[in-house]
């Protein structure tokens, strides 16, 4: 060691790389278990999860743990998983939807009775 002011920013680079190995790995643990419930196929595990591992990736950016454009790499490679679950869980929702309103024009033709025909009294 040089001088003691080499010594005190030895000291504080050590301090730095202990918080930043802290935040990356936090980051690619949520990330793993994102990609993990993705694979699993719940759309509402998946959809918590992959909120949890961007919201890691903008804190370990913001703080410096990770560059910036990794963060934004790795968020777009996880929502490039995650698109096509959200997409078909949507396309579910909505083909329930159209057969519930098809069910309900079934059910008030049947309720009215048939068309053109009057009743006896």
């Amino acid at each position: 060691m040089g001088n003691r002011s080499a010594a005190k920013a030895w000291r504080r680079s050590e301090r730095q790389q202990l918080r930043n190995r802290s935040g990356r790995s936090v980051a690619k643990t949520s990330v793993r278990r994102a990609e993990q419930a993705v694979a699993s196929g719940d759309p509402q595990a998946s959809a918590e999860e992959v909120q949890v591992a961007i919201s890691a990736l903008d804190r370990a950016a913001q703080k410096g743990a990770l560059h910036a454009r990794t963060a934004a790499r790795r968020k777009s490679r996880l929502m490039k998983k995650y698109n096509p679950l959200l997409a078909a869980t949507i396309a579910a929702k909505e083909e329930e939807a159209a057969a519930r309103k098809r069910r309900g024009k079934k059910e008030e033709a049947t309720k009215k009775g048939r068309p053109g025909k009057k009743k006896k009294e």
